[in-house]
């Protein structure tokens, strides 16, 4: 105990004591230095002990007033020097109000007292920054890797003391790069700005540059895609800072943990314009259900409506495991909120029966399906139980519980569909818009879809994959060189379909603003550089053909249908047929023979037949339509809904 006072309170007393001895020998300097030697001499001979009580209590109390002994030296900044700065300032004008007018003392020259304030304030910062500055300069100069750092903004001015003491990899910045030209030749934490891009091949021939860490958090991903391109045809090697939400863990740390790029950041888009209050005025203090709630994309929306501070959130899923990983986060992170753990099949009738009976939901989230294309079809009576029955159960109950609002979550391929995956997709779209017209309850309910690409990081998607045949020495294997996908990252993704909760009329599709289609062969070629090894030399790609209900490109719309704008992300359908009376009825047959597991292609017939039925022919006034939307919206955010 004794051990632990001492430590806690001796580098205070130690740090205080230095500041007064500075203050003692500061006012001898001072006056030395404002008056002639044998002034000097006769004013300092003439200080009593009355005289120097002044000056040494009124600097005291200023910085135990402040509380300067707080610092911790390894950590000293712009307001440690501050803080000094003012306490100092206010010792001086104490000492020198006590002496001139209070208490009898040798009068003094004014200036003195201002000589003494300049004369301490570097002293108490020596004590400070002496550490940091022994630190920062202790290596040699030919030390460690020679790098750069791509970007000189605040992120650098902050993060730069933690590169310059790296130790694990040994790093020496030997300057910094940045796209503005108006910064080169000035400095940031001591390090000069060399120039933009163009001169990076001049730095790795005169410092023998071996790696880049890039410091741009608001870079795009095209943008960060062009840099690293360039960076990686000079052979260096590319890291990156962390992502701002891993600075949260941080403590206990000594060394900042750079990373390596990775496809994420090259697909990275600006943050999406969403209306975050309309969305938590329609989900906070409610019950939300998610089905499908442990898979990738139905944990992603756990994740961001538990953050909405709704009433009741209930996470539904049909994996054990999947359901009890993401519950266990959630409660982790949200001690306080009611969490539901919901272990059953949305296509058993009864289940779902059950817990909506149970629970007085109010908004739905519907995420449940198999999604994965070759399995899907080959397994065409589980996809339709899974994908259509599931759907027809949840928005049955949703009608008769009476829920405000559901939200089905739809996808690319329900869109002119070659495969069973998207035409069970589209069925549950025109479910949806059948339940939104064919209630009879006074409060209806309010239906939506919202129809999206791929998603980076979800199940099955194909970057895994490729991570692990080019660990393996490859080859990576393409379907097509011509294949394209709309690719997301799930956090953007899921956070557009909130937005399409909001919707206000019932019956309505919604299309999310994809970007521009991607290569897969394009993207094969990034993960291989983004892992190190040499495309066509280390690592090469085979072309196998498209597998049995793969398209070559993905469309987002029918040509029939119109787009309107709602935001420069966020669009929605119109002039698409409804479906009638009858529809329900062919769901059901269609249904029923998924029971009877009846032969595969007959029910693949079946389904394509019904979809046939609800597809319009091309508008002439389409061009119209599209050419006013483009006016409205930028060409860049236009383009990725259109073939």
């Amino acid at each position: 105990m004794i051990a632990q006072l001492t430590k806690r309170y001796l580098k205070k007393i130690i740090l205080l004591g230095s500041d007064l001895f500075f203050v003692c020998i500061a006012l001898p300097a001072a006056l030395y230095i404002r008056l002639e030697p044998t002034a000097f001499l006769q004013s300092l001979s003439s200080l009593n002990a009355q005289h120097w009580a002044v000056v040494y209590f009124s600097y005291l109390f200023a910085f135990l007033t402040l509380k300067t002994y707080r610092t911790i030296v390894r950590l000293a900044n712009l307001f440690t020097a501050l803080r000094i700065a003012v306490a100092v300032f206010l010792g001086a004008s104490i000492s020198f109000l006590l002496a001139n007018f209070i208490v009898p003392a040798p009068l003094l020259p004014r200036s003195t007292y201002l000589i003494q304030m300049l004369l301490v304030v570097p002293l108490c910062l020596s004590t400070r920054f002496s550490i940091r500055i022994f630190t920062r300069y202790s290596r040699g100069a030919e030390e460690g890797i020679p790098t750069l750092v791509y970007g000189a903004g605040l992120t650098t001015d902050r993060f730069l003391p933690f590169v310059l003491q790296h130790q694990k990899n040994e790093i020496r910045v030997v300057g910094l790069i940045d796209d503005d030209s108006a910064k080169r030749g000035s400095e940031v934490q001591g390090i000069r700005v060399r120039g933009n891009r163009s001169v990076i091949p001049k730095l790795v021939a005169k410092y023998g540059v071996k790696q880049v860490i890039l410091a741009m958090p608001s870079a795009t991903g095209a943008q960060l895609r062009s840099i690293v391109d360039s960076l990686y045809e000079l052979n260096l090697k590319v890291k990156i800072l962390p992502a701002v939400e891993d600075y949260v863990n941080w403590a206990g740390k000594k060394e900042l943990e750079f990373r390596d790029i990775n496809i994420e950041d090259l697909l990275r888009r600006p943050p999406r314009n969403i209306n975050k209050a309309a969305v938590a005025k329609i989900l906070g203090g409610k019950t939300v259900l998610v089905t499908g709630g442990g898979g990738s994309i139905g944990s992603e929306l756990v994740r961001q409506i538990a953050a909405l501070e709704p009433n009741r959130l209930i996470v539904n899923d049909v994996s054990e495991f999947s359901l009890y990983q993401i519950t266990e986060e959630i409660r982790n992170k949200y001690p306080k909120l009611e969490l539901v753990s919901n272990l059953s099949n949305m296509a058993d009738e009864r289940a779902c029966a059950n817990l909506f009976s149970k629970c007085r939901i109010d908004a739905v989230f519907h995420a449940c399906a198999y999604k994965h294309v070759p399995l899907v079809e080959e397994n065409v009576s589980s996809a339709i139980l899974n994908n259509i029955l599931s759907a027809k159960n949840v928005f049955e109950q949703a009608v008769e519980s009476g829920a405000e609002r559901v939200v089905l979550i739809s996808s690319d391929k329900a869109v002119r569909p070659t495969n069973v995956m998207g035409a069970t997709k589209r069925v549950c779209e025109l479910l949806a818009l059948w339940y939104a017209n064919n209630q009879t309850q006074k409060h209806k309910c309010a239906f939506s879809a919202v129809r999206f690409g791929n998603v980076l990081g979800s199940s099955g998607s194909v970057v895994p994959k490729f991570v692990e045949q080019i660990r393996s020495g490859g080859p990576v294997t393409v379907t097509h060189p011509e294949i394209t996908r709309y690719f997301m990252l799930i956090p953007e993704a899921v956070s557009l379909v909130l937005q399409a909760a909001t919707a206000s009329v019932s019956g309505e599709i919604f299309v999310l603003n994809m970007g521009e289609p991607i290569k897969i062969v394009d993207m094969a070629k990034d993960l291989i550089r983004l892992m190190g090894k040499q495309y066509g030399q280390e690592i090469k790609i085979e072309y196998s053909g498209l597998r049995p209900g793969e398209k070559l490109y993905e469309e987002l719309r029918l040509e029939s249908e119109n787009i309107i704008a709602v935001t420069e992300d966020f669009f929605k359908l119109e002039r698409f047929t409804r479906p009638d009376s009858k529809f329900i009825e062919e769901v059901q047959n269609i249904i029923c023979a998924s029971q009877c597991y009846e032969e595969s292609g007959a029910l693949r017939e079946a389904v394509n037949t019904l979809i046939k039925q609800y597809e319009l022919p091309s508008s002439g006034s389409l061009q119209k339509t599209s050419k006013s939307v483009k006016k409205a919206i930028p060409e860049e955010n236009f383009s990725g809904l259109t073939h």
